[in-house]
């Protein structure tokens, strides 16, 4: 299984603070509402798509921006969009999110829960609540198994927007703060803006390292390796206190 228990850690406190000033400013997580049999963009099978309220949107009689049918879905920012994943119908419709997204599928068991493309996303669980990070671009196939029977999700993943679309799944300058001296299955991925900051306590000067370079520039001192993401991108830092010792990684994505 590709579902691990999810690990509270300092990046998640901050996307807790980030959705709540979001909030403040208008920016809201996106909730699957009612339901319309419409059909597939092409080559794909009929599905039925939750309707989908906009980040800020509190009107009931808001437009629905769901594409006609035969068209590609809508792409929304790196948003948070909550599925009740315990409803019974058709397929969903396909959704399309920008990279950095989070997908929270409640009222799920933690084993009724599966995906083609795991590549593409980074799913914890706690609490009848799946959370899928969106991390790198592509599709993603659900299939969800509940009450009902087997229900099937299809997610693209798609490319940060220019200019940017409201992204409440990301955080913005936060420091990140992981202690090398826990060990366990690799963190739980999360999302930042450009400038924020990743600080990894209790490692020393050889024991962390990172797949794409260019996207963070890190300094060392006292144990203490601090890195900044100064360009979009997703990345993987690696930890690792001694030869003898596994490593363990995180999934960062950075937007704009």
């Amino acid at each position: 299984m590709h579902i691990r228990t999810l690990r509270r850690f300092t990046a998640i406190g901050a996307l807790a603070l980030a959705s709540m000033v979001a909030g403040a400013c208008g920016s809201e997580p996106v909730r699957a509402g009612p339901e319309a049999p419409v059909a597939a963009g092409a080559g794909a099978p009929a599905t039925t798509a939750p309707g989908v309220t906009a980040p800020g949107t509190q009107s009931p009689t808001a437009p629905d921006p769901r594409p006609p049918a035969g068209s590609a879905p809508v792409c929304l920012g790196a948003v948070i969009y909550t599925v009740d994943a315990s409803a019974g119908g058709r397929p969903w419709r396909s959704l399309c999110i920008a990279v950095g997204g989070l997908l929270l599928l409640e009222h799920l068991g933690p084993g009724d829960l599966a995906a083609r493309s795991w590549d593409n996303v980074d799913c914890d669980y706690e609490g009848a609540v799946h959370a899928c990070r969106l991390i790198h671009l592509g599709t993603v196939n659900f299939t969800v198994t509940n009450n009902h029977g087997v229900r099937a999700l299809t997610v693209v993943v798609a490319k940060a927007s220019s200019p940017p679309k409201p992204s409440p799944a990301c955080t913005s300058t936060v420091a990140h703060n992981l202690d090398a001296n826990s060990g366990g299955p690799p963190w739980w991925a999360f999302c930042v803006k450009v400038g924020a900051v990743l600080r990894v306590e209790n490692l020393g000067p050889e024991g962390l390292s990172v797949d794409v370079p260019n996207v963070v520039s890190c300094r060392y001192e006292a144990a203490v390796h601090e890195c900044t993401f100064v360009r979009p991108g997703t990345v993987r830092v690696t930890t690792r206190r001694s030869a003898e010792d596994e490593p363990r990684t995180v999934t960062v994505v950075v937007i704009r």
